[in-house]
């Protein structure tokens, strides 16, 4: 008999051969909630999920609020939008989650809050695995991003994340030779904070643990490993302050 290979927690969770495969993918999609919730869930998605055009956007933002813990006025879903554990996140007005982007909420305590008027662009995922995303009025992450955390992330009013940027990124802990690296427990080391009016340029990576001051601005492919202070420019792998604004 071959012995089953070593899984990250999640893995294992997710192909478990003492719980149904019902219910592994009820959990995966709507967490506890209860059977009535996951059919309306599940009809919503099913009809409108991939509905194109003005009649499409119309049904999404009809029939998608329910799912939420707090939804907005005039929110817009694009189409193959992937929610997630939606009853433990809540959306401020006008927010706009566009095509194929993921809201992902796991584990108890998690959640996503956005602000008003923030922008998901198309293919990025915001994943709160026991952990918090709290992103301000105004933010913008544009195409093909990951937010991802088991601790916090706390994105400020206004901020721009440029396309392919990766942020709260953990580590797995190194040591235990015993242990294969995939299984063992993430490094945690506080989250990451961007303060209002940042910017964080195209294809960077903030790992977890920093803090990036309001105004800042990240160059584009640097990784910020090292807190920035506000109203300074800061490029390069590792990042580093090149230029103080003000």
């Amino acid at each position: 008999m071959t012995a089953s290979p070593s899984m990250s927690p999640q893995q294992a969770k997710l192909t478990d051969s003492q719980v149904s495969g019902f219910a592994l993918y009820k959990n995966f999609v709507v967490g506890r909630a209860s059977l009535a919730f996951f059919a309306y869930y599940e009809l919503v998605t099913l009809l409108f999920s991939g509905l194109p055009g003005l009649l499409g956007f119309a049904a999404r933002s009809l029939s998608y609020p329910c799912l939420f813990k707090r939804c907005g006025k005039r929110p817009a879903f694009g189409r193959g939008v992937v929610l997630r554990g939606p009853q433990s996140i809540s959306l401020g007005a006008k927010n706009l989650v566009d095509d194929y982007a993921v809201l992902d909420v796991r584990g108890e305590g998690a959640e996503i809050v956005s602000g008003d008027f923030v922008s998901i662009g198309r293919f990025s995922t915001i994943a709160a695995k026991g952990g918090q995303i709290l992103l301000g009025n105004a933010v913008n992450v544009g195409s093909y991003c990951r937010i991802a955390t088991q601790s916090k992330v706390e994105i400020g009013e206004s901020v721009l994340v440029a396309a392919y940027c990766y942020i709260g990124s953990g580590n797995h802990q190194v040591g235990d030779d015993s242990t294969p690296l995939i299984e063992r427990e993430m490094e945690i080391k506080g989250g990451v904070k961007i303060g209002a009016h940042a910017w964080i340029g195209a294809h960077s990576t903030i790992l977890d643990g920093v803090t990036i001051g309001e105004r800042a601005i990240i160059g584009a492919h640097s990784l910020v490993k090292e807190s920035i202070p506000a109203d300074c420019v800061a490029v390069g792998s590792p990042a580093k302050v090149i230029k103080q604004l003000r």
